[in-house]
């Protein structure tokens, strides 16, 4: 089947299938408001609190109700990697200080009918901010903070009961200086994990990053370190392998007094082999531009990644490994980038304070650009999970108008639109890559192992459309064109914005449709035309330029009619200029009134394509600009009046 989405307003959760159908397959609407509703990593699970209670759904269509809890004002939720834990996040009571508002759920074993399901962990947490445990990839090991150590808890998920006993941790990794302290930690989602600690600078001593390997016991051992200054803050990004991680460390204050947002540096630090037994490296990577970092994206091959960065227009430029530079993009207003699941396709948009504008990359191709288009006030994109599809998003509070979400083909073409009031979130569920147990003579939620289903008809798989042809487009796309023709024309690799047929095209159109056709306008008489590899179009309103051959044989005729007498003046007669490319043209210079007055009406229509241009590119327009694009009906019957042809 095509990957299912989820789209969650201030009161309902809407579950679709995707292409090409794009049906509601579940309403999960109660009689209170949902507050919260998350999707599983892994695809397993959809997870949902009202004010009394967390429901947790499973099945192809998440129409089975797994468990419910009796949780009251729950306003987060968080699942672990692999989908086996579920965290609950509760407002902090007042009343009582020790109230534990976080609690942490197994759901990785059957639930019996009738009996209250217990947490398997829980804590206090009084900012909603990081308040979640840490989860290795196939969830055998969480961490936590305390204080200057980190402690980490071996997980066995065979049990019904897990326990989390941070007293006597499995290992431990303890801060070196007095001073300083762990501010941010990433753990690896490689299945033999590792964590990326960052302290920031204090006190004279530098900042420093490191990367440990999990073991038993304190641990010492260090796989890769950097040092550095100005850093008061870091933001990690484990590529998928888990063996190298970039650090975009940021300072609060900009010391050139550039920037709002403060000084940005991009490190990488990398390894090879299990827990670095081949050996660690770690570099600043070379940003060529002053300016902030924008984005930075691993490719799903964690071979490369790509930076955006630098006052705008961006610098794009994708690095090796190593931090050697493997490909630059031209300067342009972007600052999102994100790669297909399959690593072939690189997004790149100018989402935010930018226009919205989106180009897709071919990383086959040596980069380039196969399809543009516009996805003005996006706040949310992001990749189909079988890399066919893009879906946009414009939710609240980011926008509190024009909220909705539309699904984009690679090539470009927009297949489906759904418009809301008010849109929170919006979200694809997850590919599943795992196979369940068999309980009962049925398939189960518990996993068995964590390999791919092949050639299973619930594996959520994009259709694979080599032709755009063959794209099937749903109906809300049609009612959405002919509600706003002018915000869905989409946009073609050159950049051009495709026009439906029948509109005013301007001169530079005209001419390369023509391709070597002469065009006639009525009161321009067109003499003496040769044949030619390339002939000339002749273009209303527009003055044709002499050529110097021109110029002489024209002063041969005006002298030749002059003896003859014939007045050039005359009523009916057309007084000869020749333009010449590439053949001899004789076209009318004197126009009679009704040239002059197609000449004015194409200035206009000309005037209101650029309008309309402007406004489909989001520009905010005049009253009175938006006046004139209205009487462009108007224009183009008068000019058939005329008996002007397009």
């Amino acid at each position: 089947m095509s990957s299912q989405f989820l789209l969650k307003t201030s009161q309902t959760v809407e579950l679709f299938n995707g292409y090409p159908a794009f049906n509601e397959y579940n309403d999960l609407n109660e009689n209170s408001s949902i507050t919260s509703a998350l999707l599983a990593p892994c695809g397993r699970f959809l997870a949902t609190s009202t004010d009394s209670t967390v429901k947790v759904f499973t099945g192809d269509q998440f129409d089975s109700l797994l468990c419910q809890l009796d949780l009251k004002n729950v306003y987060d939720l968080k699942f672990s990697p692999s989908g086996n834990f579920l965290g609950t996040w509760e407002r902090a009571s007042i009343q009582d200080p020790e109230h534990k508002n976080v609690k942490i759920w197994f759901l990785n074993k059957q639930f019996e009918t009738g009996v209250e399901v217990k947490p398997s962990y829980q804590y206090q947490s009084k900012s909603q901010n990081g308040w979640f445990l840490q989860f290795s990839k196939l969830d055998n090991f969480a961490i936590k903070l305390f204080k200057k150590e980190l402690r980490l808890v071996k997980l066995d998920l065979n049990s019904d009961e897990v326990g989390f006993d941070f007293t006597k941790p499995y290992g431990k990794i303890v801060q070196e200086s007095e001073q300083q302290s762990f501010t941010t930690y990433l753990i690896s989602p490689a299945e033999f994990p590792t964590v990326c600690t960052f302290t920031p600078e204090k006190s004279g001593k530098p900042a420093q990053l490191t990367i440990w390997p999990v073991l038993e016991g304190t641990i010492a051992k260090k796989i890769a370190t950097k040092t550095f200054f100005k850093a008061d803050s870091c933001q990690l990004k484990w590529n998928d392998l888990g063996n190298a991680v970039l650090c975009i460390a940021t300072t609060d204050f900009d010391a050139s007094n550039k920037s709002y947002y403060g000084e940005n540096t991009l490190y990488l630090l990398s390894f090879q082999g299990v827990n670095g037994s081949l050996g660690g490296t770690s570099v600043r990577v070379p940003l060529s531009k002053e300016g902030p970092i924008h984005d930075v994206s691993w490719s799903p091959t964690s071979r490369q990644f790509g930076v955006i960065f630098g006052f705008m227009p961006a610098q794009i430029t994708f690095f090796d490994m190593r931090g050697n530079i493997v490909h630059s993009l031209p300067e342009q207003s972007k600052n999102t980038m994100i790669f297909s699941p399959s690593a072939r396709y690189i997004l790149i948009a100018g989402f935010g304070n930018l226009q919205g504008s989106v180009e897709i990359l071919d990383r086959h191709d040596k980069f380039k650009c196969i399809t543009k288009f516009n996805a003005a006030n996006t706040s949310v994109c992001k990749w189909s999970p079988g890399g066919e599809f893009i879906m946009t998003a414009t939710t609240s509070p980011r926008l509190r108008v024009d909220n909705g979400v539309k699904i984009w083909h690679v090539t470009g073409n927009m297949v489906f639109i759904k418009e809301f009031k008010e849109l929170l979130k919006v979200d694809w569920r997850p590919k599943p890559n795992y196979k369940t147990s068999i309980i009962n003579e049925k398939p189960s939620h518990i996993i068995k192992d964590w390999t791919t289903k092949l050639n299973d008809e619930n594996t959520a798989i994009d259709p694979k459309i080599t032709n755009k042809q063959q794209l099937d487009i749903h109906e809300s796309v049609k009612d959405y064109e002919l509600k706003h023709p002018n915000k869905s024309k989409s946009v073609s690799a050159d950049g051009a914005a495709k026009k439906p047929s029948g509109t005013y095209k301007p001169p530079h159109a005209r001419r390369a449709e023509a391709n070597g056709t002469a065009r006639t306008v009525p009161g321009m008489a067109i003499v003496n035309a040769k044949a030619s590899k390339a002939a000339t179009t002749t273009i209303p309103g527009m003055a044709p330029k002499e050529s110097k051959t021109a110029s002489k044989n024209k002063k041969k005729r005006a002298s030749k009619t002059k003896q003859e007498g014939d007045s050039a003046d005359s009523p009916g007669k057309a007084v000869e200029v020749t333009t010449t490319v590439n053949s001899d043209v004789t076209v009318n210079k004197e126009a009679s009134p009704e040239e002059k007055k197609i000449r004015s009406l194409l200035k206009k229509l000309r005037a209101i394509e650029t309008l309309k241009q402007r406004q489909s590119a989001g520009d905010k327009l005049e009253d009175t600009q938006i006046l004139k694009i209205k009487t462009e009906e108007k224009v183009l019957k008068d000019l058939k009046d005329l008996g002007w042809d397009e």
